[in-house]
């Protein structure tokens, strides 16, 4: 197969599964899920073949592609052999082996990502999602306004876009919103005056976004994108005291945040009042519940869990009293694993986390786009304290994308391209 078509192959192959994803609701039903899967194990399969099909003078291992081995991958390993022997103890085989075929699919197109897309195709996928992600939020703002239908949103008042609810729709958006910024930042440094089409485009479908993302009303997702961003300019600001530039471009972003969220000021205010009293919101209290009833699944299964993917299966029997919904989540990512995989899912997941937020905080000295993907996955991280955004396909997806684009991105500055 020629170089080029196999690039090509791979690059629509992923364009496919990041635009199908969250316009299939998240891909969280069955009928989008499967296809997805289907997608990413087709993409393995082509960058297997390759690998076993090169000409014999020139193949080589594909361990040689693998490595070296970088501070996310030891992690993302230890992690696969936790869900193995999680699989191995689980109380329902069917739900784990499906949960197995998700995560190793992630991970294959981990592997994909980090060790065949060049820069310029990194570049190609984030403005693919920031054109999506604009495109979605606007797709929410008419709905909002009652241009558009909305029968599949849960609750009603709020913005979702096609997902099925806002605090995913919001989790989306914090793996897009970061990288958008740094586009816009990238594109207003550039001093050649033909961008500036792209320039306006940028800016609009951020302005669209940030609206988007305000009226989802994700309390989660506010705070958790807030302390993200903190960080991210915390570093990119002590690593460019000398840089105007773009000192200047972060304070404009703060105004437009502000000033986007004084028009919404209505709806942040009646969202914040409900977290100083937990117990007169139901999504709050609910959360309380569900949480209790995980660390009692914990305390009977600390080791292996009850198997990947059987919350659902396994909470039945640690339910509190008083907790009159279906928890198929905990709405907490870090007990959620800790319940299916036992007590040291959640530490490896964190090393992840950080591991690749620190990777893309701390390895360039320039406004790049790692630092806007590790900002999205420092704040989806966050987030996961308080909902389950990972078992969302269509950003678990992405999310990944992120990581293996810094992984990446780090692997190309060290070979001097």
């Amino acid at each position: 197969m020629r170089e080029g078509v196999y690039k090509k192959i791979l690059w629509v192959g992923i364009a496919a599964a990041l635009i199908f994803s969250p316009i299939a609701g998240g891909a969280t039903k069955l009928w989008a899920l499967t296809p997805l899967l289907l997608i990413e194990a087709l993409l393995i399969f082509v960058w297997l073949w390759k690998f076993n099909n090169q000409p014999p003078q020139t193949k080589l291992p594909i361990t040689h592609y693998l490595l070296p081995i970088t501070k996310i991958d030891r992690p993302i390993i230890a992690f696969a052999i936790l869900a193995i022997i999680s699989f191995a103890f689980s109380i329902y085989k069917y739900a784990s082996f499906y949960a197995l075929l998700e995560l190793f699919g992630y991970i294959g197109i981990y592997y994909i990502v980090k060790t065949e897309f060049d820069r310029e195709m990194m570049k190609r996928v984030i403005n693919l999602v920031i054109v999506l992600a604009a495109g979605l939020s606007l797709c929410g703002i008419l709905q909002y306004l009652g241009v558009l239908g909305h029968s599949w949103w849960d609750p009603k008042e709020f913005l979702a876009s096609t997902f099925v609810n806002h605090n995913h729709f919001a989790g989306y958006l914090e793996l897009a919103i970061p990288v958008a910024v740094i586009a816009l930042a990238r594109a207003l440094r550039d001093p050649d005056n033909k961008s500036m089409i792209y320039k306006a485009s940028v800016a609009a479908a951020l302005v669209v976004m940030i609206a988007a993302f305000i009226i989802a009303q994700s309390r989660g997702a506010w705070i958790s994108l807030s302390m993200a961003f903190l960080i991210g300019m915390y570093v990119t600001i002590r690593k460019k005291a000398h840089d105007r530039k773009a000192i200047a471009f972060l304070i404009l972003f703060i105004v437009l945040m502000a000033t986007l969220a004084f028009f919404s000021r209505d709806i942040i205010t009646q969202r914040v009042e409900t977290i100083s009293d937990l117990e007169s919101d139901p999504s709050s209290s609910t959360r309380l519940k569900i949480w209790q009833g995980a660390c009692g699944m914990i305390m009977a299964n600390p080791l292996a869990g009850t198997g990947i993917g059987t919350f659902e299966s396994g909470f039945s029997r640690y339910r509190p009293e008083g907790l009159n919904v279906q928890a198929n989540f905990a709405h907490n990512e870090y007990l959620n694993m800790a319940c299916e995989m036992g007590v040291l899912a959640p530490l490896v997941m964190l090393w992840i986390f950080l591991a690749a937020a620190g990777m893309g905080l701390a390895g360039e000295k320039t406004l790049h786009y790692s630092i806007g993907c590790a900002v999205g996955v420092l704040s989806l991280a966050l987030h996961g304290l308080v909902d389950f955004n990972f078992h969302i396909p269509a950003n678990m997806l992405l999310f990944t994308v992120w990581i293996a684009f810094i992984v990446s991105d780090s692997r190309h500055k060290e070979k001097g391209r």
